[in-house]
């Protein structure tokens, strides 16, 4: 029997250890976006404390991809029932008009502050590189930005994964109609497959786009899905009918993943990191949600859960803020870093400060934030 459609994901309480697992991908983007601006991509010995840390901190790009898999997982949870494999169904109209309520308001009020700071001539430099244009505004307005290289960093570069979040959305109730015909494991494999189509075009001859559109190849649904889908796949293990090994496969997923993510974001192609790091986020979540709720309640998994909580407002403005406290960030970040180690050289990736804004968040995956942020 085909259970009555609902609106959309029921309201359910909040979860700790999905908010700490929020908390976690947020902070690594945002430690990445102040190595990079604060303290100019600094690289200490490899073999070093430091260089270790450092490197860990250069692959904060991957919080974006532990974001979508929240995103998929978020959304699908409430629609799973114990016993059962079947999802519940939605109502399309209902959980698009849902979303865009929890999505936009937010976006706008953000877009609509840093747009009058960078009307400001005296601030605008330590923001973006050029004038606003209104090609600029209207693109921002309807989330089509990230399809042009001329509009996709012009106002807050990490203001481009909300359209992918959009988008995301706009697919999900077509990967439940296939996981109510196939399963939710066809809803993985389907994806993988585009994934792979994608990145075999975004290999080929005609590949970059003439005209910059299309410039960033790796922040567009199609290589972005997988993850998703396997935030979903992580939902039917946590609820449902979980595998008997269900643990087991999570934590080979975890020790995979991390490998094959890392090596994917360092060397590419992108569905290896993809599909890394889907499989670290899915199996983190399967793990975590049977630790006991105390133990998010003190310590650093608190704080990290307080993080999580408020994680859509600080990926919306963390980028701007870096920005404009880059003079005092970055005196301070040069000052500390003789102190934390003198076997840390002086070398540092020459970029100019208006080669760094105008490229932070545009084209690089490290610029990403905390971007799909699963909102439910």
């Amino acid at each position: 029997m085909t259970a009555a459609p609902i609106s959309g994901p029921r309201a359910t309480r909040r979860f700790a250890y999905i908010d700490a697992l929020r908390g976690f991908a947020a902070l690594w983007v945002f430690v990445l976006h102040v190595h990079q601006y604060w303290l100019d991509d600094v690289r200490p010995p490899i073999l070093s404390a430091d260089g270790i840390l450092v490197r860990l901190i250069g692959f904060g790009g991957a919080g974006v991809d532990l974001f979508i898999v929240l995103s998929g997982f978020c959304l699908t949870l409430p629609l799973t029932r114990a016993g059962t494999a079947a999802l519940s169904s939605i109502n399309v109209r209902g959980f698009f008009r849902r979303r865009a309520f929890r999505l936009l308001p937010a976006y706008y009020a953000a877009l609509a502050a840093v747009i009058a700071l960078e009307l400001i001539p005296a601030i605008r430099p330590a923001l973006v590189a050029g004038d606003l244009t209104g090609l600029d505004v209207i693109t921002h307005l309807t989330l089509t930005f990230p399809l042009s290289a001329a509009t996709i960093g012009a106002v807050n570069g990490s203001l481009w994964s909300i359209p992918l979040e959009a988008t995301l959305y706009l697919g999900f109730p077509l990967l439940l109609w296939l996981a109510s015909r196939r399963g939710i494991s066809a809803v993985v494999l389907a994806t993988l497959g585009i994934a792979a189509v994608w990145g075999l075009v975004t290999m080929s001859a005609i590949w970059p786009l003439p005209g910059g559109w299309l410039p960033a190849a790796d922040k567009y649904l199609p290589p972005r899905w997988l993850g998703f889908a396997m935030g979903m796949y992580a939902a039917t293990q946590v609820r449902g009918i979980p595998h008997p090994r269900a643990a087991t496969h999570a934590v080979w997923a975890c020790g995979l993943g991390l490998p094959a993510g890392l090596y994917g974001y360092a060397e590419g192609p992108d569905i290896v990191r993809t599909l890394g790091f889907g499989a670290l986020g899915a199996g983190l979540l399967v793990l975590l949600q049977r630790v006991p709720e105390r133990w998010f309640g003190r310590g650093p998994l608190a704080w990290l859960a307080g993080l999580g909580t408020i994680s859509y407002s600080f990926y919306l403005l963390h980028q701007p803020i870096i920005l404009l406290l880059n003079g005092w960030g970055h005196s301070l970040g040069l000052a500390l870093i003789p102190c934390s180690s003198s076997r840390w050289p002086r070398r540092a990736r020459s970029r100019s400060p208006s080669r760094r804004r105008s490229t932070a968040g545009s084209s690089d995956p490290s610029s990403c934030a905390g971007a799909c942020q699963p909102l439910s």
